[in-house]
């Protein structure tokens, strides 16, 4: 679209309520047009979506609207394009302002590339998946789930990240008190509609976005549509009556294609995946089946392997080594031209196997005799600061989605009963299980709580705080904040938002529960009891974790371990002997290479 006035009058140059200046027009729709913008203080660039004036009057387009702002503002996930702000021009438009993206939206890239190699397209989807499993969370079904949908940027070196957009046309089911209104209306894409969207749109549910999915999938290993037909009555009933053809796709893993069309692109909803959870366990499962490594990169994995594995697997893995490196006795023609590279190589697996026992063998083969393997110790150490950090960034993000809201932004300066009725009414409060959220008022510099959901004491947390842990003895939770701007226009803080979210520690607990009897995180008050199993425990060792600093917490682990205990292997005596046998006889095959060397150049 060329710079100029667009559809809704504005053009670059002009400012937009004296806060956001227009830098140019980035894209145009049936609702509305797009435009990159910088903030006039803070010199941030967003993208700010203003509806169409002609449309502004319409009671069902504005409705649609405010649901994309609604959504995008308080789900803060981060695979969700996230609003930051709201309001209206001096014209009466409505706008939103979105985070500015860079990057390519799915279906281009699809099509530029002629389809997808399935892992990728398993990355891309259980992206897609998560984020719209949060939106299901919070009762918000996306119902237009489509590529043109799905934005690819690139994050802290990550490709393929993933944003969802576009929730104007997105169901609140929580919130919907008219069983009837709007939902006998066919809204969608049709390419991507479910056959329930078509047949009975009033019995839309999230399931329609489970179909929506399937649709991306197929395209993106395809490059092309399930279904598509230029007459759309034609092409709703190839939708309901006809099964998707073939994906004709080389390199498929095993009942891939058979789970898409029956689990995703199913015709009876009652037959699909019934969550987004479903949904990313099944394409989890698929991305470790396609995860296929190199033939040079399968020794090293086993011997990785050999970590928790027990003595008579090592053994049968070092047979085979020392097997398949064996090589047929040289033929006199052969001897006199020297020896063969596989001797080395041979040499150099067994240096291999023993270096892999020294270093990850349990009970007695490493370096500390039968210490617990520090370096294990820190990577567990360092999967509990990653579920930490990751929990604390998610957390931000959606406390500031809270924060901007222009509905909370309107009742901060009231009353609690007003933010009470608010809650209870206009605002969709997403909260997860376990999460406490606050909306507290500035009087005087203090924070005076208006709302905590559930009810119970304040989190006390002020305006300008940053994030800290806190701890039960059971749950490690994180405790965000951020900031309620006046909605008069003046920039002041009318006061806050504030979110305790428990920390998902399942992965971490679960890899520990591998070699570890007991752990306990210090560093909090009370300490969090990860682990406790039966067996008499060592010494506790002490392993930091290394969380984000801006948490001002010094967390460490308190581990022990116990060799006869669950999830432990035992030592064996036969360990070190084998590690041994594997470094003598890799060091005479090396001698043998190079006497045969000296030999072959004598003759020569």
């Amino acid at each position: 679209m060329v710079e100029g006035a667009s559809s809704s009058g504005v053009k670059a140059g002009d400012t937009i309520e004296g806060r956001y200046r227009v830098i140019r027009a980035l894209d145009e729709g049936g609702m509305g047009s797009v435009f990159l913008a910088e903030h006039i203080l803070i010199k941030r660039r967003v993208a700010v979506k203003l509806m169409r004036a002609e449309l502004a009057e319409d009671a069902d387009v504005l409705e649609r609207f405010m649901n994309e702002a609604r959504a995008a503002g308080t789900l803060g996930h981060p695979n969700i394009v996230e609003s930051t702000d709201m309001g209206f021009t001096r014209d009466g438009l409505p706008y939103i302002v979105f985070e500015y993206l860079e990057g390519s939206l799915l279906t281009d890239e699809i099509y530029r590339v002629h389809g997808f190699p399935v892992r990728r397209a398993l990355r891309i989807g259980r992206q897609i998946a998560s984020a719209v499993g949060a939106a299901h969370a919070a009762g918000i079904v996306h119902r237009d789930l489509k590529a043109d949908n799905i934005f690819l940027t690139d994050r802290e070196d990550a490709l393929d990240h993933v944003k969802v957009l576009d929730f104007g046309i997105s169901r609140f089911l929580e919130a919907d008190g008219d069983p009837v209104r709007n939902r006998e209306m066919v809204i969608g894409t049709p390419q991507f509609m479910a056959p329930e969207q078509i047949a009975a749109p009033e019995a839309v549910d999230q399931r329609a976005d489970i179909y929506g999915l399937g649709v991306i999938l197929y395209e993106m290993l395809t490059a092309r549509r399930p279904f598509a037909h230029a007459d759309p009555d034609e092409l709703f009933k190839l939708i309901i009556t006809q099964p998707p053809p073939p994906l004709d796709v080389l390199d498929i893993p095993g009942g891939f294609e058979d789970m898409l069309v029956t689990k995703f692109l199913a015709k009876k909803p009652g037959d699909r995946f019934q969550t987004m959870k479903e949904v990313e366990s099944a394409l989890a499962l698929y991305a470790d089946m396609v995860r296929t490594p190199s033939r040079d990169s399968i020794p090293i994995l086993k011997l990785t392997a050999l970590a928790s594995s027990s003595p008579a697997i090592v053994q049968q893995f070092l047979s085979e080594a020392v097997t398949t490196v064996a090589l047929p006795p040289l033929s006199p023609a052969k001897a006199r031209r020297g020896p063969t590279p596989g001797w080395i190589v041979g040499s150099t697996v067994l240096f291999l196997a023993g270096l892999a026992l020294f270093l990850v063998a349990p009970g007695g083969a490493g370096p500390d005799g039968g210490a617990p393997n520090l370096a294990l110790l820190q990577a567990d150490a360092d999967k509990l600061a990653a579920d930490i950090d990751a929990a604390t960034h998610a957390a931000e993000l959606r406390a500031g989605g809270f924060a901007q809201s222009p509905q909370l932004r309107a009742a901060v300066e009231t009353d609690a009963a007003t933010v009470k009725d608010l809650i209870g009414t206009d605002f969709v409060l997403a909260q997860a299980k376990g999460e406490t959220f606050e909306l507290f008022q500035l009087r005087d510099a203090a924070a005076v709580a208006l709302f905590v959901a559930p009810e119970g004491p304040p989190l006390a947390v002020p305006t300008a705080a940053a994030p800290r842990l806190r701890s039960d003895g059971r749950v490690l939770s994180v405790v965000v904040s951020a900031p309620v701007v006046s909605p008069g226009g003046s920039g002041g803080v009318a006061g806050g938002v504030a979110l305790a979210v428990p920390i998902d520690l399942g992965p971490a607990v679960k890899q520990l529960g591998t070699h570890a009897t007991s752990v306990q995180v210090l560093g909090v008050t009370p300490p969090v009891q990860l682990l406790t199993l039966p067996g008499q425990a060592s010494t506790p060792i002490l392993v930091r974790v290394p969380v984000l600093r801006e948490l001002g917490a010094d967390l460490s682990l308190a581990v022990t371990t116990n060799s006869q205990g669950p999830g432990a292997a035992a030592p064996d005596s036969r360990v070190p002997l084998v590690q041994t046998a594997c470094w003598v006889g890799g060091g005479l095959i090396a001698m043998l290479y190079l006497v045969s060397l000296i030999r072959a150049r004598r003759r020569g």
